[in-house]
This record gives C-alpha cells, structure tokens and sequence, in this order.
C-alpha cells in the first residue's frame, strides 16, 4: 500500500461477527492444516463470549489442531533486541540497522528482501527520528509496533479475522501508541480513523498474542505471534488442552486429558504451576477478566499449597494460605497454630521470597542455584511455593537445553529429584498430558 488510507480502506471493522463467520475465517485462515473433519468446532460460550468445543471425544494426548501465525514480530522486551525481525539471527554488534534507514533491526540479506520491504517504507514514510543519530541503536517503542504495522500489510481477509478478534481497550495500549509516535516525524496521529484503526490492532494482539519461542543460528529469541485459533480457546487454571509452539511460528494444540463430545476445550493464559494470587492478579492486569474455575475456589489448590508462605509467629513453622478465594487481598491463616494474617504483610513476605529467588535466577550460576535451593531457599520459603518451583524449573532447563554433559553424576540427580516434584504437583492438579509435563520429560525439544 502506498498510503495510510489506502491501507485502512480495505479493514471493514466486523466486531459483531457470528460464530459461524468467524470459524469461516479461521478456516481460510488454517488453510492446508484443516482436517478433513476437525474434532473441534467454533461455538458460543458461557465462559466468555466464543470458544472451541469438541465434535467427538477427544482422547487425552490427541491432536486437536496445529495453527500457522497469522502475524509475528518482535517482543521488544530487554534482551530481545539483537536479533534481525526478519529471519531473527543474531546480529553483529555494528552494522545492524536496516541500511535503508528504517531504524529496524535488519540483516544485511533481510534488509533487501521481500519480506522486509513493505514495513521498511512504512516506517521510512513515518521518518524516524533516529535515522539521524550517529550511534547505533535499537529503540524498543518503535519496535514493539512492528507487529502491528505489519497486520497492515495482511490480506483483506486476514484483516477481517484480526477486527473480528476480541481487543480489551486498556490506557495502557493507548500509551503503547503514543510512545511509539513520539519516535517518528510523521506518524499520522491526527488521522482519526487510522489511529483507531491501530488502537484496535495493538488491542487484539496484547489481549491475543502469545510469546512464542523460535531457534534461528543457535540461539533463541521470543516471537510474539497472533494464532487466532488457539486464541479463541478460553482460559482454565487447569484446563483440558496444552499447547506449544513449534520454532515460533506453528502452534500445536493437544489434548491434555479425555475430553468429551460437546466439552469445551480450554487452554490456560497463565503459568500452571503460579499459585492462586498471581494467576488472578495477572489475569486482571492482561486480560480483564476474573477467574471462577474449581482451582480458584480453593485455597490448597488440590493440595499443592503453590501459594503457601511460612507462619511468621514466633515458634511456629507452618504453613499459610490465603483463607479467601476469588479476592485479591485475602486473609492468610496458619494451618499450625490458626494465627490470622493481614494480607499486606503476607505480600511483603511473597515479595521478597520473589526478588530474591530471581535475582539468584538471573545472576546465579546452575550450581550455585542448586545450593541456593536446598541450603538457602528452605530458611525463608516453603518447598511448596510456587516461586521456589519456578526456581527449580530454571536448573532443570538449563541443564537439559544446554551443555548438558558439563554437569556432575550430583548435580543431575538433583535435576531429577526437582523433576519428581514437579511432575508430582502437576499430577495432584489433574494437569494430565500437560506441555510442561512433556517440556521436563522431554518428549517435547
């Protein structure tokens, strides 16, 4: 498109889409990986809105649908900014700006190609203001606007799924927006129909986007990637259907327990092994919504205690919970001695176990980590927490994605025990053939 209105003209907005219109377009959409007869289909929901239900049982571990992006771009996030948005190899430390002057993160091939040059002038048009710095430099909030510049260039059709999709209307997205402009010369924010128009796009792809990891030259950058289908499932703490994504651009949907004729298949928007609080709190902030599934209604979490801290009174060791669920700020009791706790302090002492945890996380080497957590984490964290877990599942990644011979008969041991654990909390959750259950089996590379 040669002009921005040429470019709106074509997005009709549809927000009322029928169900029956939109598994139209996902059809189009999925194109040479529609089965014949899918074992799902697109229906109105009680849960939110529309949703995806099974045709027939489905049997735990099954293939419910693999799913192309529709759309991917960059996460813009810190440490994600040396990779070409393009072909995402890593790029040298000089010489890694588009060399048209775009101000995008190009490779030297990528810079000249198809693929590249349609963004590449659209941000040319817009002028960025750092095409005339003379230091080098990637500027994270006009990168994190790629990914809607390019639902621009999609087709007609494709456009119309993305304005069917569901956009939460956040002040936050609207800021996203005016930072971004801030950075060109031109960006045309006096045209009113563009910027809803765009409003809109930033709206669906962070209520709908998914971070999806890809491999490209031996190493790894995340993608943020708009899969309509596997967005259009509804959310479980503990749902019946995993996903993952293959290299960041292809989804793969699977059955994670027995499903029913008639069911919904449900997906989780969230960590599994988060406790209840967290789940909540980023479900409020990401995608508007309160959660009422049977996890959220109870406070032991089937007995995993994922969000218990120790009692902090004086000769007492027990656990605490929260007392209330479906609230953000409950009372925490102890099982021990029945102490009830204000949940301002509880949040002080999940805080610090939080910082403290990931700091060693990001600084820590593996074997520091692993006495970290068996000599350290126990003083001020119960085995149970879900951020002592997230720990664990730190070492066991590492030492199985990379060099995983450089580790002692010791060391592995420890990784299986952590292993254990987990895969035993998975199971008291009924997670089933869960994604992170193949992830530390690795049935899942």
């Amino acid at each position: 498109m040669d002009t921005t209105a040429a470019m709106v003209a074509h997005m009709a907005p549809d927000k009322d889409t029928s169900a029956e219109q939109l598994a139209a377009l996902i059809d189009s959409h999925l194109g040479d990986l529609r089965e014949e007869e899918p074992n799902w289909t697109i229906k109105s929901s009680k849960v939110a809105g529309r949703g995806v239900f099974a045709t027939r049982d489905i049997a735990a571990g099954e293939l419910i649908f693999r799913e192309r992006a529709l759309v991917t771009g960059p996460t813009a996030r810190k440490g994600q900014l040396s990779s070409c948005v393009c072909c995402h190899q890593m790029l040298p430390q000089s010489g890694f700006l588009c060399r048209h002057r775009c101000t995008l993160p190009v490779c030297a091939d990528c810079s000249d190609a198809e693929i590249h040059r349609a963004e590449c002038e659209h941000f040319r048009r817009w002028q960025p203001k750092d095409a005339d710095e003379e230091l080098e430099q990637v500027n994270p909030l006009s990168l994190r606007i790629l990914t809607a510049v390019r639902v621009f260039h999609l087709s007609k059709e494709q456009r119309h799924l993305v304005d069917a999709m569901q956009a939460n209307a956040q002040r936050g997205y609207r800021q996203e927006i005016i930072k971004a402009a801030q950075c060109f010369r031109n960006f045309p924010t006096t045209d009113r129909e563009f910027m809803d128009q765009l409003f809109r796009i930033v709206g669906v792809l962070n209520t709908n986007a998914f971070e999806a990891p890809c491999r490209s030259g031996g190493h790894e950058v995340l993608l943020r990637g708009l899969f309509p289908l596997t967005a259009i499932m509804n959310h479980e703490c503990t749902p019946n259907a995993s996903h993952y994504f293959d290299n960041g651009t292809l989804a793969v949907v699977r059955a994670a327990r027995d499903i029913p004729k008639g069911g919904e298949i449900t997906t989780t928007y969230t960590k599994i092994l988060w406790g209840n609080l967290t789940r909540g709190i980023f479900l409020k902030m990401t995608k508007n919504f309160n959660c009422d599934c049977v996890r959220c209604n109870d406070n032991t979490e089937n007995g995993t205690y994922l969000s218990a801290l120790f009692c902090r009174e004086q000769g007492c060791r027990g656990l605490v919970i929260p007392v209330q669920t479906r609230t953000l700020q409950p009372d925490w009791k102890c099982l021990s001695c029945d102490n009830v706790f204000p949940h301002s302090k509880m949040a002080r002492y999940q805080d610090f176990a939080l910082n403290t945890i990931n700091n060693r996380i990001n600084t820590s080497s593996v074997r520091d980590m692993i006495h970290f957590i068996n000599e350290l984490c126990p003083r001020f964290c119960p085995p149970s927490n879900y951020v002592l877990i997230e720990a664990k599942l730190n070492v066991i990644w590492r030492m199985t994605r990379f060099d995983p011979e450089q580790y002692t008969p010791e060391e592995v041991a420890h990784k299986d025990r952590y292993r254990e654990e987990i895969l035993a909390i998975l199971h008291k959750l009924g997670a089933g053939e869960c994604t992170l259950k193949k992830l530390i089996t690795e049935e899942i590379q």
